[in-house]
């Protein structure tokens, strides 16, 4: 029987180099794309274990409704969380958090240029600072 290794969310989007530059910019991901030089097609983005892939398409995402809504969810290890909060709220605004899930999962969200909810989250042995969300 075949092993799963990996599953890979592939999300159109209307400029392959713009969301490009978002994903490296804001959450850190190393570029693959194709083909070598733009305009691009297609996009595999790496980091650390995680695999996220764009394709070209004429149509853009329909935009996002309200929280808790996501299109990709990136669950981080390491106590990495606060560290990519603080450079990701930098460079684009967040639609959402920190803050604590009655899950235990620290979590934010943001919004990538064609309107893809990202959220981000991590169990931190220490939660102290964050708020508790609302149900």
């Amino acid at each position: 029987m075949s092993q799963f290794v990996a599953i890979v969310p592939v999300l159109r989007v209307t400029d392959v180099e713009r969301s490009i530059a978002w994903y490296r910019d804001v959450l850190g991901f190393a570029p693959d794309p194709f083909p070598a030089e733009p305009p691009f097609e297609f996009c595999i983005l790496r980091r650390d274990a995680t695999e996220l892939m764009l394709r070209r398409a004429g149509v853009p995402a329909p935009k996002p409704r309200d929280a808790y809504e996501w299109d990709v969810y990136i669950r981080l290890a390491g106590e990495e969380l606060t560290a990519l909060l603080d450079h990701a709220r930098r460079r684009t605004p967040l639609v959402r958090g920190p803050e604590l899930m009655a899950y235990g999962q620290v979590e934010f969200e943001l919004e990538d240029p064609d309107g893809y909810r990202v959220c981000v989250a991590e169990a931190l042995s220490d939660t102290r600072g964050f708020p508790r969300a609302v149900a």
